[in-house]
């Protein structure tokens, strides 16, 4: 779980957290929720002060993400492709959103590098995921996965272009998932031991995910500054507004 805390006296955001649990079965992009809250937490006005705190968050992250894959039965391969797809999501959230000085100790060793020696995830990841579409029976969760990393704002390889190519993309994936999967079907695989807040969640497509989550984070941000505002009206002189 991220918890948001914020500092009035600096007025950044520090991502804190506990140590991720395991998701239950709910297809790959079902184990990204946690991944997921956090990019879009970035994504809606967050800063990342905190080098330290950011990268032993991410680690976390890409640890519980590959327990996550082992328990539920994924394959290997599919696994491994997963895995970078993640790992490039968070560098790339953390060098948008990280000043200059630690962006640069970012980049000297990403997540990518520390965890499985790729320097070029940003390209790799799309030439994964173009071998992946061209399957005779794709996996369809490695799809759909591919499809919330690039939902989360994931541009890779596409980072100095426009979005021309990209949107080609995840249109082409997009209308595959729905080829494979049709909508009517649930995208996540459901348990169905008894009623559990998560299991509506469970039926969201991949872009349902990553806009909720930033439906979440604003709400978040936006109690945060109300009660900031209430404080500080108790505080200051009268006639003083922030």
């Amino acid at each position: 779980m991220t918890t948001l805390t914020f500092s009035p006296a600096r007025g950044d955001t520090l991502l804190r957290s506990t140590k991720p649990t395991i998701e239950p079965a709910a297809g790959l992009t079902g184990l990204l929720r946690a991944s997921a809250l956090l990019v879009t937490t970035l994504s809606a006005g967050g800063k990342a002060s905190d080098f330290e705190l950011l990268r032993h968050r991410c680690k976390e992250l890409v640890e519980a993400f590959e327990t996550a894959l082992t328990q539920h039965g994924y394959s290997h391969d599919v696994g491994d492709d997963a895995i970078v797809a993640l790992c490039a999501l968070l560098d790339e959230t953390a060098l948008r959103h990280l000043d200059p000085v630690n962006k640069n100790k970012w980049i000297a060793e990403p997540i990518q590098v520390e965890r499985l020696q790729h320097h070029n995830a940003g390209e790799y990841v799309f030439e994964r995921m173009a071998i992946r579409m061209r399957e005779a029976a794709p996996s369809v969760d490695l799809l759909e996965c591919y499809a919330a990393i690039l939902g989360l704002g994931f541009r890779g390889r596409y980072a100095l272009e426009d979005e021309t190519k990209r949107n080609a993309l995840i249109t082409s994936l997009n209308a595959q998932i729905e080829q494979l999967r049709p909508s009517q079907q649930p995208v996540f695989l459901i348990e169905h031991g008894g009623r559990r807040l998560g299991s509506w969640f469970q039926r969201l497509s991949p872009w349902g995910i990553a806009g909720l989550c930033a439906v979440v984070a604003l709400a978040v941000w936006f109690a945060w500054h109300v009660a900031l505002d209430a404080q500080l009206v108790s505080t200051i002189p009268s006639g003083i507004k922030r």
